[in-house]
């Protein structure tokens, strides 16, 4: 679980990468590369001989401008479920016992961002199989994985809301590339370290692709 939590980089030129990855994300437009990067990074990752997680090159500007598109698509889906989650429960508490206290979702946004954090690192790990949009909604295969991947990646994702609710304002580059970095280097780790036991032989299969 240390590994998981506190994953080790052996990188030779790992802070140039991340500089490259920071600075990109604070210009519009320009900043799909770095999320493409991210993609990249969580998608194949790769070790150095001593264990240690080493980061991509910065090359396939093409190849970046893609997948830029395709992690963004997965950030705006999650914040936006993160946000009816918020919106569902100020109404709940609206209507329940806390009825006369006032209420707004902005409150609620961080811990429901955090909470369903785990599910969109899910639906990203069933589209990097296929790369096909309906694998994310098989109901069997996110059952099986988001029940071993939800307490495990709760902590990284606290982590993450916090980066995002200190810098957001001020270096909400270093917000973005860093905390998604650190979260998807952390999941790299746990399927590395416990893949077989989470992923087990009789994982559900997806379905055919037509």
């Amino acid at each position: 679980m240390r590994n998981v939590l506190f994953p080790r980089f052996s990188d030779g030129r790992l802070w140039s990468k991340i500089a490259i990855g920071t600075l990109l994300m604070f210009l519009p437009v320009v900043n799909i590369l770095a999320f493409g990067y991210l993609y990249r990074f969580a998608k194949d990752p790769h070790y150095a001989s001593d264990g240690g997680v080493q980061l991509p090159e910065w090359d396939r500007p093409l190849s970046l401008l893609v997948d830029g598109l395709r992690l963004i698509c997965f950030i705006v889906c999650h914040l936006l479920f993160a946000g009816l989650l918020a919106n569902l429960t100020v109404w709940t508490l609206c209507f329940g016992s806390l009825g006369h206290v006032r209420l707004h979702w902005i409150f609620f946004m961080p811990l429901a961002v955090a909470l369903t954090l785990p599910l969109f690192l899910t639906c990203l790990l069933l589209y990097f199989q296929r790369e096909w949009v309906p694998d994310c909604l098989h109901i069997l295969s996110l059952d099986h994985y988001i029940r071993r991947f939800w307490w495990p990646m709760i902590w990284p994702a606290m982590g993450f809301v916090g980066l995002q609710c200190t810098c957001q304002w001020i270096l909400y580059g270093a917000a973005w590339f860093l905390g998604y970095g650190v979260v998807f280097a952390s999941f790299n780790e746990l399927l590395r370290h416990f893949g077989d036991r989470i992923l087990g032989p009789t994982y559900p299969q997806l379905p055919l692709r037509s």
